[in-house]
C-alpha cells in the first residue's frame, strides 16, 4: 500500500511542479497567472535568500526564470528519475517551497498566499517519509529472506 501511495503522490507532485514551472516561464496557457507571477517576483526579489551573505540579488526576471526551470526540471526528474535522483529532486523542491514560505512571511502576505506553499511543503515532506519507510520495509524483507536462506 505504501508503494502505491508513494507512486501516486510522486506523480501528483511532479505534475504540479511541472505546471507551476511552466506558468512561470511562459504565458502560453494562462497569461493572467503568468503576469501575476511576474509581478510577485518583483516583490520576492527583495527577499532573495542569499542577499545578506553576498550583498547580491538577481533581477526579478532571472530569478523567476531560474526558479521555473528548476521546478520544471526537478518535477520531470521526480516523475522520470530513479531512487536517488527522485530524492534529490524532492529535496530541491522542498528548499524552493520553504524559501517561498519564508519570503511570503517576510513580505507579510496573508495566509491565503502561503497556504499553497505550506501544502506543497507538507506533500514533499510526506513523500520523503514514505520513501524512507519503503526503503526500511524493503531492507527488512531482504534481511528476512537472507535469514530464511541460511536456515534452509
Amino acid at each position: 500500500m505504501t508503494s502505491l501511495t508513494l507512486h501516486l503522490l510522486t506523480i501528483v507532485i511532479s505534475v504540479i511542479f511541472i505546471f507551476l514551472g511552466h506558468i512561470q516561464l511562459t504565458p502560453q496557457f494562462f497569461p493572467e497567472y503568468h503576469n501575476q507571477i511576474r509581478n510577485e517576483y518583483g516583490k520576492l526579489n527583495k527577499e532573495f535568500p542569499f542577499y545578506h551573505l553576498t550583498n547580491w540579488r538577481p533581477y526579478a526576471k532571472n530569478y523567476r526564470i531560474a526558479t521555473g526551470v528548476i521546478e520544471m526540471s526537478s518535477g520531470s526528474l521526480l516523475l522520470l528519475g530513479g531512487g536517488f535522483s527522485q530524492t534529490m529532486a524532492n529535496i530541491v523542491l522542498l528548499a524552493i517551497t520553504v524559501n517561498t514560505i519564508i519570503s511570503f512571511q517576510k513580505l507579510n502576505y496573508d495566509m491565503e498566499y502561503m497556504a499553497i506553499a505550506i501544502f506543497l511543503t507538507f506533500l514533499l515532506t510526506f513523500r520523503l517519509i514514505l520513501v524512507s519507510r519503503s526503503k526500511a520495509s524493503h531492507a527488512a524483507k531482504a534481511a528476512k529472506r537472507k535469514i530464511e536462506k541460511k536456515v534452509e
